[in-house]
């Protein structure tokens, strides 16, 4: 009974195991089956991608054929890209290549639109009958020349002959001018002799006439150099009178009055001086006029003697740098004995707005005691006055630019001014630009000139202290006349 239910459950694992077995075979084949059916699905699928890729590739390229035939049309672009051949069939590629050099045929008045095959013999007819209708005109116009050719050497050979009997008739004359020659040149050499003789004559006369020239040559030449050297060392003492550096003084100051108001000064009658010249006021010690300052200004009001006048102050020191005796003053304005004349040249802007300011710089000029003999307009000629050696100097305004594109005008007005200083030159007079003067005239302020009527200032009209004599005493500035006193300036105490 055991062995028998032994041997079912072996049959029966056997069973199994053959079942299992025939499953795993049959599981087998049917992944086979499958895998291979997948392979061929894929190498389907991936030939119907290849078969449409090229059905495309062929729908374009019969596209491009239609439009080369003239069914459709390129662009500028497209042709272009065809020069590159970047096509991947080769015989597409010899074909648009062929197509780009047939379409170069065309004239670059032809738009790409109209680029193809069957416009190309359209093209090239109409080409054709141009150059041939141009070679019938090159024909006929060579036919002209050719019978102009006939007709100017049929000239030519008729002047080579007159050229020949004109010829032929020269040498007979020839001949006889030959005759009439010798003969001629039988008398001419007597002749010669005759002048020969004269021109000894002559030339003793003439190198005798040349040695008197020559010395007297000489000795003007010695004249001149004596005169140019007197002539030069004039101009330089000239120069450096007038100089426009001011580099000396023309008098001192003698007395102050007044707490400092009223000053006398050691000019007078006898130095030709006149009320209302003003004078700038630097301190004494100063050695270089150039690099001195102002300090302050005075104006002459009164002339008490051959070398004394008085003065007012018109534009008063610092406190701490006041009018003392023996400070030096100064005037381009004045010269002893004479007026000082001034020349304006141009159109001079003192004030930068673009506009000629001469007429206020004349104003200026004037009351500062100065006159203007002369001035010229922007051409260089003399507009009123008269240009001479009697000016000391010749304003100008600042040069023109003429910038990258040369303006004719700017170059005109600067060749003017060049001839304007030259001739100032040659005279002797001091050229001096236009901030130079009015670097001077801005120490002349307002004080200047003493208001009356409404505006009158009694600051200007002070009571006159009784002194004895002419001469006015000399109190000088308070701060010196109060030795016990002492100035206070913060916490210092300043010693008098």
């Amino acid at each position: 009974m055991v062995a028998r239910d032994d041997s079912v459950i072996r049959g029966s694992l056997i069973a199994c195991l053959i079942f299992l077995v025939l499953s795993l075979a049959a599981n087998f084949f049917l992944w086979r089956h499958s895998d291979t059916v997948a392979a061929k699905e894929r190498n389907t699928s991936s030939s119907l991608d290849n078969m449409r890729a090229e059905v495309q590739r062929l729908t374009e390229q019969s596209t491009r054929l239609k439009i080369m035939l003239g069914v459709g049309s390129f662009n500028e672009a497209e042709i272009a890209q065809m020069k590159e051949n970047v096509s991947d069939d080769a015989d597409m590629q010899t074909i648009e290549k062929q197509f780009v050099q047939d379409m170069s045929y065309f004239g670059k008045d032809v738009e790409a639109s109209q680029r193809n095959y069957p416009q190309l013999p359209v093209y090239l007819a109409k080409a054709i009958r141009g150059r041939n209708s141009e070679l019938s005109n090159a024909l006929a116009r060579e036919d002209t020349i050719r019978a102009e050719r006939d007709s100017k050497v049929a000239d030519a050979q008729a002047l080579t002959q007159a050229a020949v009997d004109a010829r032929k008739k020269a040498e007979s004359e020839k001949e006889k001018l030959d005759r009439d020659y010798a003969q001629d040149r039988e008398k001419m050499i007597i002749e010669n002799e005759k002048v020969v003789d004269s021109r000894n004559k002559i030339e003793r006369q003439y190198q005798q006439l040349t040695t008197t020239s020559r010395n007297e040559k000489n000795q003007l030449i010695n004249e001149k150099k004596t005169l140019q050297g007197t002539i030069t060392t004039q101009k330089s003492e000239l120069n450096r009178l007038r100089s426009d550096q001011f580099e000396t003084t023309q008098g001192e100051v003698r007395y102050v009055a007044r707490g400092g108001n009223i000053t006398t000064i050691n000019l007078g009658s006898a130095d030709a001086l006149r009320p209302g010249v003003t004078f700038g006021v630097i301190d004494g010690d100063e050695t270089r006029l150039r690099d001195a300052k102002v300090k302050a200004t005075i104006q002459v009001t009164q002339i008490q003697g051959p070398h004394l006048a008085q003065a007012r102050v018109v534009a008063f020191p610092e406190i701490k740098d006041p009018i003392i005796p023996g400070d030096k003053i100064f005037s381009p304005f004045w010269a002893p004995g004479r007026v000082v004349k001034i020349a304006l040249a141009g159109n001079i802007d003192i004030n930068g707005d673009g506009r000629p300011d001469n007429e206020a710089l004349k104003g200026q000029i004037r009351a500062a005691g100065a006159i203007v003999a002369a001035e010229l307009n922007p051409s260089g000629a003399v507009s009123s006055g008269k240009l001479d050696a009697t000016i000391r100097f010749m304003v100008i305004g600042e040069e023109e630019d003429a910038g990258g594109d040369g303006n004719e005008d700017a170059l005109q007005a600067i060749a003017a001014m060049s001839r304007v200083k030259t001739q100032a030159k040659e005279l002797g007079l001091t050229v001096i630009p236009a901030w130079k003067l009015q670097n001077y005239l801005k120490t002349l302020n307002d004080t200047v000139t003493t208001p009356l009527g409404s505006a009158t200032r009694g600051e200007d009209f002070p009571p006159e202290p009784y002194v004895s004599g002419n001469r006015l005493q000399n109190t000088g500035a308070e701060i010196y006349n109060a030795p016990a006193k002492r100035m206070q300036n913060g916490n210092k105490v300043l010693p008098p």
